[in-house]
């Protein structure tokens, strides 16, 4: 495989666990060989879910990454990437999507310990793409109490100056997002999938300075070089992050890179390609050049 241009991938998920050293070494370490500068890997704090909850919060792809022990993935993550000197690349984010209690705690002590940013997710019922259980249903809170917290979130991370990237399906739930980033200007946020309307997308991007997304989970559509998504590459390449969405400790080598070998290769001008490549996302990660 050859050496790519310099990239970020701005979205990639660990769901670790302690067997998973060896395999989170190996494939930083392929990565960086191949061009990767820095990486952004979500995890989990310390969660006390049956194995069940976990699947059914999971979508189908997520479910051999899991299992029924429950690890502070936090913990694995900082440790790891000072025992293997990843400290340059590894750009760690807290996964506070089912974090119902301590929120303010848990974003404060993260920081604290190098996190630079925080995954969430909008999942208030049951999402019919995912094929999984609404987060509130799921572990048993209300849908107002699940909206507060989610206030709380979008309020530390604005206080913290902690950019978040943040599951949303815009086609269901535009209205109350833009609510959000009317209430937070300041806040940096990415929404992944193209936030699975590529028409409210744009209007997100429209409205709101701070604003980026990545067109994770598409990487089959975009080969086909639609012209709606080559209209929209171009027209909003400063907005765009390079993100696979893969798992760092099983994810195939190849899929992580597959977004950065599409951006490599894509028929774009090169001032275009260098900031989804890298330069947006030091901008939304506040990362100096």
């Amino acid at each position: 495989m050859k050496q790519l241009t310099p990239f970020i991938d701005a979205h990639v998920h660990g769901f670790l666990k302690p067997s998973d050293s060896k395999r989170f070494k190996d494939n930083v370490s392929a990565l960086i060989d191949h061009g990767l500068e820095k990486i952004l890997i979500t995890a989990l704090p310390h969660h006390d879910f049956t194995y069940e909850l976990k699947i059914s919060l999971a979508p189908q792809h997520i479910h051999p990454a899991l299992t029924g022990d429950n690890s502070d993935e936090t913990a694995l993550l900082t440790a790891w990437t000072h025992e293997y000197g990843f400290q340059e690349t590894v750009i760690p984010f807290v996964d506070v999507r089912f974090v119902t209690e301590h929120l303010r705690d848990i974003l404060r002590a993260s920081r604290a310990s190098g996190f630079a940013g925080i995954k969430g997710a909008f999942i208030p019922e049951p999402d019919r793409v995912l094929a999984i259980r609404g987060i509130p249903q799921a572990l048993g809170i209300s849908g107002q109490r699940y909206l507060h917290i989610q206030h709380e979130l979008f309020s530390y991370a604005q206080e913290l100056n902690l950019p978040i990237l943040y599951h949303i399906n815009l086609s269901q739930y535009f209205e109350w997002m833009c609510t959000v980033l009317e209430a937070f200007p300041r806040l940096r946020i990415s929404i992944p999938h193209l936030g699975y309307s590529l028409r409210r997308i744009t209007d997100i991007l429209d409205r709101f300075e701070h604003t980026y997304t990545d067109p994770s989970y598409l990487i089959e559509l975009l080969k086909k070089n639609n012209p709606r998504y080559r209209s929209f590459i171009q027209n909003y390449h400063t907005r765009i992050l390079l993100g696979s969405d893969a798992i760092i400790v099983s994810s195939p080598l190849e899929e992580i890179l597959s977004y950065a070998h599409y951006f490599s290769n894509l028929s774009i001008a090169e001032e275009m390609r260098h900031r989804i490549l890298r330069e947006n996302a030091r901008t939304f990660l506040a990362v100096p050049a």
